[in-house]
């Protein structure tokens, strides 16, 4: 399988969270122990945020949420691969996960930036940061305009899942 970073990006099946989360966990992060439970799925269409991580109370599960405009079409692929990738450098860096704390601050000093170069992720953040910077706030705003009409939300694809569960 190629990298999930050059697959066409013709439909939402190509952008299943957990496919890219695996693909990216083995190829950028196989030295990084997984001590828990990582849940990842699509989230509400943040304008100013494209993913989170949360570590349960418990520290069981490790969330993974993803901004739901990233499963667009007209987002590049590489968005979705540097998020989560984003959001693994966090993992590592002990921000969402009960891995040691590795930073009094998980944005300190571009540690997260430095962590992607240094996994090889680098030419895929500057593609994205260029993506977003001349595309982001347009796209956003016309996606907005009709009514996220590109994008299932979570709530409608659980919704769909418990209707096909239940028949």
């Amino acid at each position: 399988m190629p990298p999930l970073a050059t697959c066409p990006a013709t439909s939402i099946l190509h952008r299943d969270p957990a496919v890219y989360l695996e693909n990216i966990w083995t190829n950028n992060f196989g030295d990084v122990s997984r001590v828990n439970t990582i849940e990842i799925a699509y989230c509400y269409p943040w304008k100013r945020r494209l993913g989170l991580i949360r570590l349960s109370a418990d520290n069981q599960t490790s969330f993974i949420g993803l901004n739901s405009l990233l499963q667009h079409a007209d987002v590049p692929n590489s968005i979705l691969v540097v998020t989560i990738a984003h959001e693994l450098a966090h993992y590592t860096h002990g921000f969402g996960s009960p891995l040691t704390r590795r930073f009094a601050h998980p944005h300190a000093n571009d540690v997260v930036l430095h962590e992607l170069a240094q996994r090889g992720l680098g030419a895929l953040l500057q593609l994205s940061d260029e993506w977003i910077d001349r595309n982001w706030f347009s796209f956003y705003d016309r996606e907005r305009e009709t009514g996220w009409a590109g994008i299932a939300s979570t709530r409608r694809q659980r919704r769909s899942q418990l209707d096909i569960q239940q028949s």
